[in-house]
This record gives C-alpha cells, sequence and structure tokens, in this order.
C-alpha cells in the first residue's frame, strides 16, 4: 500500500523571508512541517487528539536538501507524505515545488512518540497511523549521523538564553529554532556569499524554558567530491549535547 501525498499551496510571506528576501532555512521548515500538521488534521488526528493521551509527536532527525530558497511573495506547493512506520519510529517525506512542478526543497524525516508525563519515547499505537496509509516495516532506518563535533576545532560560539515563546506543547524547544542557532552562528559574511544547499541534523536532548544554548560550529572545510564547503555544529545546555549537524553550502556567483 502506498500512502496518499498531501499537497497544499502557500505564498511566501515577509515574515519568513531574512535580508536577502528569500525564505530562512528554519522558516523553510516550518512550511514544510505545517503541511504535515495540515494533513493530521485533514485525517483527525488533532494535536489536540495527540496531547489528550498526553502524547507529543517529537522529531529525532532531519535530512533537508535545498536546490533553491523560494523568494517573497513566491507561490509554491507543498507536499508530504508518511512512507513507513514501525513500532517506535515514524518516517515522512517532504517536497517543495515552484508553480511548474520544480522541486526546490526535499526534507527526510524521523518522528518519534513521546510520553508527556515520562519524558520517554513510547510505542505508536496503530490508530495514530493507520488513516496516513503508510507502510509498516520491521526495519528500523539508518540515516548517516552528522560527524561528532570536535570542541578542539571550534571556530565561532554564541550563546542563546530560551525564551518563553521558543517553547512547543511539547514542553521542550521546537526543533526549528535549532536551524537558527546553527545558521546565526556563522558570520555575517559567509552567509551573505554562500547559500545552504544540504543540513543534517539530529536531536539529542530536549531543551527546556530559560536553559543557557550554546551554538558552535567550526572552520568551514572544502568537500572533495563537490568543492562545496563543509561545517559542523553543535548545540549544548553546558557539557550536555542538545544537538549536532552538519551544512554543505555553496558560494553564491
Amino acid at each position: 500500500m502506498t500512502a496518499d501525498i498531501f499537497s497544499e499551496k502557500h505564498q511566501i510571506l515577509f515574515y519568513e523571508t531574512d535580508r536577502t528576501r528569500q525564505v530562512t532555512p528554519g522558516m523553510l521548515v516550518n512550511i514544510l512541517m505545517l503541511a504535515s500538521q495540515d494533513q493530521s488534521d485533514t485525517l483527525g488526528i488533532t494535536s489536540q487528539k495527540i496531547h489528550a493521551q498526553d502524547l507529543g509527536w517529537v522529531v529525532t532527525q532531519h535530512l533537508l536538501t535545498i536546490e533553491r530558497l523560494p523568494r517573497l511573495k513566491e507561490q509554491v506547493v507543498i507536499k508530504t507524505q508518511a512512507t513507513a512506520y514501525n513500532h517506535y519510529f515514524c518516517y515522512r517525506d517532504f517536497w517543495l515545488e515552484d508553480l511548474t512542478g520544480h522541486t526546490l526543497a526535499k526534507m527526510h524525516s524521523i518522528f518519534i512518540l513521546m510520553d508527556q508525563q515520562k519524558r520517554k519515547i513510547t510505542k505508536v499505537p496503530d490508530e495514530l497511523v493507520a488513516p496516513y496509509g503508510s507502510d509498516y516495516t520491521a526495519k528500523v532506518e539508518r540515516i548517516a549521523e552528522p560527524e561528532k563535533f570536535d570542541a578542539a576545532k571550534t571556530a565561532q560560539s554564541k550563546d542563546y538564553r530560551v525564551r518563553f515563546m521558543d517553547i512547543d506543547a511539547n514542553q521542550h524547544v521546537n526543533n526549528v529554532h535549532y536551524f537558527d542557532w546553527i545558521v546565526d552562528s556563522l558570520p555575517e559574511d559567509f552567509l551573505i556569499t554562500h547559500q545552504l544547499k544540504q543540513m543534517n541534523i539530529r536531536y539529542k536532548r530536549e531543551v527546556h524554558y530559560g536553559e543557557l544554548v550554546t551554538s558552535k560550529v567550526d572552520e568551514p572545510i572544502t568537500a572533495a567530491d563537490s568543492g562545496m564547503l563543509i561545517t559542523h555544529h553543535q548545540i549544548s545546555v553546558g557539557q550536555q549535547e542538545s544537538c549536532r549537524a552538519q551544512c554543505l553550502w555553496d558560494k553564491i556567483v
């Protein structure tokens, strides 16, 4: 059985863009994730229904690939498909297309279901996944993790205090805020002259209200196969790693 593909249109709004008038990586992920929420609402698997059971969907990893970032007022089509699941993991694909059908970005994501009281992963009930029509698989998918961050190679480091508005309904920092912390760790002149082409981000530990987050990045290195630049990132609270990411950047010409 092939799961249904959910599709909806979206026009890029001014607050989704930065000074380049392009969508920010964090807002891009927000737009993609909105489609999955809208699909869930359409199927009756609302956030209210899930939270009433003291449960919440949590992302463990995103693999985002960008061909081109959409620009202010551009109309795009968001598509998503819940591709597969097993007892503890759910897998979902996302696409962002222009109106001609050309793919601008795509993302593969892994979700778990968290028990809100115990703050632990819990088994996914059949009634929460059956409406999507995705296939059951006994296989646990393994996406390559970002390389372990070498603190000795830290080139830039910034601190952020977690605000009330950073916290989502799962009682921890919304996963999209990590994208902003990661990108913001890089210098302005780098961000003006380079375009993010890929981000592999793996979440390790929850971050909560009031905690002091440190975002670190190393010096960019050149990828041997493509000539693009690679940066490695770490988000931590004290000595505890909360997230790591690996990014691929292309020079803007």
